[in-house]
């Protein structure tokens, strides 16, 4: 069911540039910065475990526009999240790979 992205639009992220989850290549870390939602969505998020602040990976990516696998490299989790909630958490690169 995931499977790896074949496009990946940013092979070597910018410093300093904000990046959606639906933006950044497989395998490399990167730190969430922003989450562009609602409190529901805040909510949602933070009962997951998904906090500002936490660094993050992308595992893999649903075939057909499905939702994505994501890592939490802080709390050791892994969920899949759908495209909507994807594109409103932003994230930066880790420094130092």
């Amino acid at each position: 069911m995931f499977g790896h992205r074949k496009n990946q639009i940013e092979d070597n992220p910018v410093s300093g540039r904000l990046y959606t989850l639906l933006e950044i290549p497989q395998s490399r870390n990167f730190r969430i910065v922003e989450i562009s939602g609602g409190p529901g969505l805040h909510r949602r998020l933070l009962a997951l475990g998904f906090h500002r602040g936490d660094l993050i990976s992308l595992d893999g990516e649903a075939l057909l526009g499905g939702p994505v696998l994501v890592r939490n490299l802080t709390s050791d989790t892994r969920i899949a999240l759908g495209r909507g909630i994807a594109r409103k958490i932003l994230v930066e690169p880790v420094e130092g790979q």
